[in-house]
């Protein structure tokens, strides 16, 4: 099982992946701002769903260039890593609130609010399929 995790300074979206059937689904979404309690609220998660891997969203520039916010989500992964024994990926997640705005477009702002974490946690999670499935076609194509 793979989580993806859009970590947040105020909510924390988060999305789960079966790779039996390999469809992400959005799973709980973290209002916390305490780091401590974000890192226990992943945990929990993490022993309940019997993760192994957890993907994380970095939001990269257009140029593909780093902020001070992926420096951030990245110390936290380092950290989170510490206490469970899980693979940390990262993928770009350039776009992914926009794309969620799109699609909770003409909805309340309520539920707006208590959705857009958890459609970008599921963006990330679709980006890393994609690449995911790019890889094995590209190594298919190279051992032909």
């Amino acid at each position: 099982m793979i989580l993806s995790v859009d970590f947040g300074r105020k909510r924390t979206g988060t999305a789960i992946l079966d790779l039996e059937i390999n469809i992400p689904f959005p799973h709980k979404r973290i209002e916390e701002t305490n780091p401590k309690k974000v890192k226990r609220a992943l945990m929990d998660i993490i022993e309940e769903k019997n993760i192994d891997t957890i993907i994380f969203g970095l939001p990269l520039s257009n140029s593909g260039a780093e902020s001070e916010w992926c420096a951030e989500i990245r110390r936290f992964a380092a950290w989170l890593e510490t206490s469970v024994n899980c693979k940390i990926i990262f993928v770009d997640e350039f776009g992914t609130s926009k794309e969620a705005d799109i699609i909770l477009r003409g909805k309340s702002k309520k539920t707006k609010k208590n959705s857009s974490d958890l459609i970008a946690a599921v963006l990330i999670l679709e980006t890393f399929i994609y690449l995911k499935d790019k890889e094995k076609k590209e190594k298919s194509f190279e051992d032909k």
